[in-house]
């Protein structure tokens, strides 16, 4: 998504876990129940790697069901498995939407994810959060992923001059090393009211 380039600073904020909370384990409760057998995160396939074409825009999720049926002995139709897809997400991260709210005035909030189309569209469809960010970069419209330079670099690009922006939080540790190493100021997310103590922070810096 493109927006006009403007002087506030910006806030980047990944999505899942940190705007919407997202619980893997419901979709693999339903899976392992419809199979007769447990189902994990890498059993018996690993996701992330089945997925990955995914989050790059390369295939859609129509593309890897009869992979995902074959595997797993299922029938689910396109809509069953979109259904169950979606829910994984399972609501607002609490007190997100409230501190996103103070923080519009001031900051040009900018979404950064890792995600597919099927998720994403639902995300901002379903939850008002949404609609409180300015744009956001998501990696199957950009065919990267975090924590590759290249989606770190398009953000700085399009919303803040070519410059690191303010801050940044995301929940995966590695995702936050990445973006260090580009010189962005950017914590773990803890929680809402950690994430305003870390924007309070890094904004008393800037006016020093």
């Amino acid at each position: 998504m493109m927006i006009q380039k403007n002087c506030k600073p910006v806030i980047v904020l990944d999505v899942g876990k940190v705007l919407v909370d997202i619980d893997q384990n419901v979709v693999l409760k339903e899976l392992s129940k419809r199979c007769g057998k447990e189902i994990s995160i890498s059993y018996p396939f690993d996701l992330d790697t089945l997925f990955f074409s995914l989050h790059v825009g390369r295939q859609r999720l129509g593309d890897i069901l009869q992979i995902i049926n074959d595997t797993l002995d299922i029938s689910l139709e396109p809509q069953e498995w979109r259904e169950l897809w979606c829910c994984i997400i399972i609501g607002e991260m609490p007190g997100m939407r409230k501190a996103l709210s103070e923080l519009k005035t001031e900051f040009c909030l900018i979404a950064l994810s890792n995600t597919e189309e099927i998720h994403w569209k639902f995300i901002l469809e379903k939850y008002p959060i949404c609609k409180l960010l300015d744009g956001w970069v998501v990696s199957y419209e950009e065919g990267v992923q975090k924590p590759d330079p290249i989606i770190y670099t398009e953000v700085m690009n399009r919303f803040c001059n070519g410059q690191p922006p303010l801050f940044y939080t995301d929940d995966t540790p590695k995702y936050v090393e990445a973006a260090q190493d580009l010189g962005w100021k950017a914590e773990i997310f803890v929680d809402a009211a950690h994430f305003k103590e870390e924007v309070k922070k890094v904004s008393s810096e800037l006016l020093k």
